[in-house]
């Protein structure tokens, strides 16, 4: 909905909850008084991965452009990154040459590091992106996979696909810019929603995360 405006209040309240669990957050675009978070997240300590939405309209891009390079610049020491786009290869909306260009026309005006992200095989399947950006940033989603992953082999698929994209891109930092589990929902084949579930999977994926020293985003 274009008249949706989020209040800075609602932001600082979720921040302030946020901050308890986590020192950074990640954002997709700079609509709808998104464009506020990193303003309010240097009050709660917390860091921000800025992202800027990206799709076929062009008027559209070059204002979130315009935005997220200004955020960049006004809050270098809380923005660790911006994130040029999402999963904008996945749904056909641009393709990799012209997202390359925004990148790095992006990249020339803001001083902080830039990334892109999309689900794993895009990153595949388009390896000369990985040359504009400053480290790559994957999707790994067990249970939306085309083969879905049960609950039990999800941490093992993370760390494999993750290694994976690691040797494809030798020398790049791999961060999982989303990972995540559902508490409830439709069984797909063997894996199954479940808060019990969605607990387990995600710590071991923080654990595993955390003895391989790699990033790692949840979502809901």
């Amino acid at each position: 909905d274009a008249n949706t405006h989020i209040s800075a209040a609602q932001i600082d309240s979720d921040l302030a909850r946020l901050a308890k669990i986590t020192d950074c957050v990640r954002t997709y675009s700079t609509e709808f008084g998104q464009d506020q978070v990193a303003g309010i997240a240097a009050r709660h300590g917390l860091k921000v991965l800025q992202g800027l939405w990206l799709s076929g309209h062009a008027d559209k891009n070059r204002e979130q452009v315009e935005t997220a390079v200004a955020l960049a610049n006004r809050y270098p020491d809380t923005i660790r990154a911006v994130v040029v786009g999402n999963e904008v290869l996945l749904r056909g909306e641009m393709s990799a040459s012209d997202l390359g260009a925004t990148i790095s026309a992006l990249k020339a005006r803001v001083t902080v590091p830039v990334t892109y992200a999309d689900v794993w095989e895009f990153w595949l399947r388009n390896p000369e992106l990985a040359k504009v950006v400053d480290f790559v940033t994957v999707h790994i989603l067990p249970y939306w996979e085309d083969v879905p992953i049960a609950a039990d082999d999800a941490a093992e698929h993370v760390e494999s696909i993750r290694r994976r994209v690691a040797e494809a891109f030798p020398g790049k930092e791999i961060l999982i810019g989303e990972f995540g589990w559902p508490s409830a929902g439709r069984m797909r084949e063997g894996a199954q929603p479940s808060l019990a579930n969605q607990a387990s999977v995600i710590q071991d994926v923080l654990a595993l995360a955390k003895r391989a020293n790699f990033h790692v985003n949840l979502i809901e």
